[in-house]
């Protein structure tokens, strides 16, 4: 079978660039690159299934500098591609995603969704995949930092509730976040219940309060900039939910089958936000 590259990239400031692994024109996972004078940070590396991640960056980034991982969090489609690279590093609040998140048959079943079910994909996945059951990783918390050379230094903001470890990744110096599955257009909290919820609006005004206003954040689904209305947004639909603002809230459903058919699990919209959320932990 010929090759296919999954892989896209556009540079969105000097030193960053912004790559998309794209398994269809509606699934796609966000992975940033950020490169100082001695070392590259690779933020989140998808589902990873070719194992040509590393190779990709190489293309455009360079091959004589060491490179890092750093993984928002433990979820199947943000490690996916870590081993790759020299170092990887997770919040260890998040050590126990990682069993379930390298299995192969379970990322083929997730790939199968997020391909839409498209037989060449799954072929040629099946053919070429990173085995990545010896992923390890290096712990990484709120208050570390990564100097990357020239100036150039990420900082890990704690950022949970989609998972118990979330980190987002800023570059201070270009006012650029990349926040995994924290913040985005529409995000996924159904195991939160109505404290959770309130916790998650105060986590979101934390972060622009250590971030900055003007922070341009890059989603770990959607490959365009978020601003500072995205966040604010979904803290007042989190305010809103838990506060029992929630008639007439649409079914949020899931691709995944296994998943699906809960009619608790709904969608809270404010503004072009919306958070996915369990209605039935509101009313415990």
């Amino acid at each position: 079978m010929n090759k296919i590259n999954f892989y896209s990239h556009e540079k969105v400031s000097d030193h960053i660039y912004v790559v998309t692994e794209n398994y269809s024109m509606v699934h796609r996972f966000t992975i940033g690159v950020i490169t100082g004078e001695h070392t590259v940070a690779v933020i989140d590396s998808g589902l990873g299934m070719t194992g040509d991640l590393r190779a990709y960056i190489e293309s455009f980034a360079g091959r004589d500098k060491p490179m890092i991982c750093l993984c928002t969090h433990g979820a199947i489609d943000h490690i996916g591609a870590s081993k790759l690279f020299d170092k990887a590093y997770l919040n260890p609040l998040d050590a126990e995603m990682i069993p379930r998140a390298v299995l192969t048959e379970r990322r083929l079943s997730d790939l199968n969704a997020f391909c839409l079910q498209n037989k060449e994909v799954m072929e040629y996945c099946r053919e070429h995949m990173l085995f990545n059951e010896d992923s390890t990783f290096l712990d990484v918390k709120e208050g570390d930092s990564f100097d990357l050379g020239g100036g150039i230094v990420v900082e890990p903001i704690a950022t949970p509730g989609h998972s118990k470890g979330h980190l987002a990744y800023l570059c201070r110096r270009d006012g650029i976040a990349f926040v995994g599955d924290a913040i985005n257009a529409d995000v996924h909290i159904k195991q939160l219940n109505r404290q959770g919820l309130y916790g998650y609006a105060g986590m979101l005004r934390r972060f622009l309060s250590i971030a900055g206003e003007d922070v341009v954040m890059y989603a770990g689904h959607l490959n365009r900039a978020h601003r500072t209305d995205v966040v604010l947004n979904l803290a007042a639909a989190c305010e809103e939910a838990a506060d029992g603002k929630t008639w007439g809230d649409p079914p949020g459903e899931t691709i995944f089958t296994e998943k699906s058919g809960n009619p608790d699990i709904r969608m809270h919209y404010h503004g072009n936000c919306c958070i996915i959320y369990n209605r039935g932990l509101l009313e415990e």
